[in-house]
């Protein structure tokens, strides 16, 4: 199969945000920062806002592929995003060309990243990408069509394993209402 540099598929931004060197931005700027980004695709919307003036590179888009900088074990695929949010400190985004679909490459990401830190970090305290190891990832690259069948399987099986967690969370919240209300009609709790 053939292999390509992530380099010439995908636009790759460092986000290095330094307070002591930001212009103050007249308006609130909204930030996800790496606490925010979860496995599987969560992201936590509790949004970061200060007045510090962004670099454009680090506007969020959809399909844009995130990647903590330090310590990645995975990788989050941007599928909808509010309009005016940014990237903070120490993510990496991955944007895409047409030449690739993004959920593929977010899946080819989400197995290699791990392996790339160790293998880019040794002798490292804490495991980190470089820019260049990055750069020369190779990527396996098949036609476009066996791409998008991947990365739609890979996307939809993420999606999937959301749906059944969130099931069980509200047949748990159906149980205990309905042994609540089970309890009170038989006269509740009462102590004594």
């Amino acid at each position: 199969m053939k292999h390509i540099k992530l380099s010439e598929i995908a636009n790759i931004n460092f986000c290095t945000v330094t307070p002591s060197r930001s212009k103050p931005s007249a308006t609130p700027t909204k930030w996800l920062v790496c606490a925010n980004f979860l496995v599987d695709n969560e992201i936590d919307k509790h949004i970061s806002v200060n007045n510090v003036l962004p670099d454009e590179n680090w506007l969020l888009h959809k399909n844009d592929i995130i990647v903590k900088r330090i310590a990645p074990t995975f990788v989050n695929y941007i599928d909808s995003i509010d309009n005016g949010i940014y990237c903070g400190n120490n993510l990496i985004i991955i944007t895409p060309n047409d030449k690739v679909d993004s959920k593929y490459l977010a899946m080819i990401l989400n197995e290699q990243i791990g392996s790339l830190s160790k293998e880019s970090s040794i002798g490292a305290v804490m495991k980190s990408i470089s820019r260049t190891d990055l750069e020369e990832m190779s990527i396996p690259f098949p036609d476009i069509k066996t791409q998008k069948a991947i990365g739609s399987l890979w996307h939809n099986g993420i999606e999937l394993k959301k749906k059944r967690i969130r099931l069980a969370e509200l047949e748990n919240i159906k149980t205990n209402f309905t042994i609540n209300k089970a309890i009170k009609m038989l006269g509740g709790k009462k102590n004594g």
